[in-house]
């Protein structure tokens, strides 16, 4: 089993006119609009892309330690966790 700490309860977004090069890829301005979302709470069932689970983390408390198993119901293990 492996742990990993999620701090984040919401996505990356990721625009492509953002991304370092792309000009040199392609100028279409359509397509330089395009943004997508990457997981950023390790609950999405569909990594690395976001398919907003993460609103099931909104409603953790700060300061506390969360798992959660295979149908993304929370469980507080750790009510002395401090980050």
């Amino acid at each position: 089993m492996r742990l990993v700490r999620h701090d984040r309860n919401h996505s990356y977004r990721i625009k492509l006119k953002d991304l370092p090069g792309i000009d040199r890829l392609t100028t279409d301005p359509a397509l330089l609009e395009y943004e997508f979302k990457i997981c950023a709470c390790g609950l999405s069932k569909n990594k690395p892309f976001c398919d907003s689970s993460h609103h099931i983390a909104k409603k953790e408390e700060d300061g506390k330690l969360y798992v959660y198993d295979a149908s993304n119901t929370a469980v507080r293990i750790d009510d002395s966790y401090e980050g």
